[in-house]
């Protein structure tokens, strides 16, 4: 049975994640998924491989050209693992060589098994194409614009302008705080 290739909409949904947090693991060349028809197409290894990158980057906080080095790593050795299969995959490694080496543990097998539970998900979270051109799109949207003006029948239009200048106003100040913490 082929493996299915999910688009970036589908993936971020497997992996939980904002379709913007994957597509910038994309971009910096982190994660490396096909590109076939104008369109990323994650397949499994590329899905376990991006789960570890956002693991790594969760824990140590890292920069893209420090995580996709992190990574390369990881993808060279990744057959090995995965025939392998390991509760964990330690990663060891030193930013400078003054410091002392970091070691950090990733659920190599739990991200499998996470991967695989998503999978049946993806056919929920199907890709639409570009600039809303799905069937039906515009009544659908009229459609929600008639519900919402039923709900504000009640409400002047002064009031609204009121309530929209009043939210403006408050957009233009940011709120700043500074404490100090013992």
């Amino acid at each position: 049975m082929p493996q299915p290739a999910l688009k970036l909409k589908q993936a971020s949904a497997v992996l939980k994640v904002e379709p913007k947090e994957l597509q910038n693991l994309v971009q910096f060349e982190v994660v490396k998924p096909k590109w076939v028809d104008g369109a990323y197409l994650f397949d499994r290894e590329t899905l376990l491989t991006a789960k570890v990158a956002l693991r790594l980057k969760e824990s140590l906080g890292t920069r893209a050209n420090v995580l996709s080095r992190l990574i390369a790593v990881f993808r060279a050795s990744e057959k090995r693992l995965r025939k392998e299969n390991p509760e964990y995959v330690v990663f060891t490694c030193r930013f400078s060589a003054a410091e002392e080496p970091i070691k950090l543990g990733v659920p190599f097998r739990s991200l499998g098994e996470q991967i695989e539970q998503g999978m049946s998900r993806a056919e929920l979270y199907r890709d639409l194409p570009r600039g809303r051109k799905r069937p039906g799109w515009k009544k659908e949207f009229l459609d929600a614009l008639s519900d919402a003006a039923q709900d504000i029948v009640e409400i002047s239009e002064e009031e609204i302008q009121r309530t929209i200048r009043s939210y403006r106003a408050e957009r233009r100040t940011p709120e700043i705080t500074v404490a100090a913490e013992v």
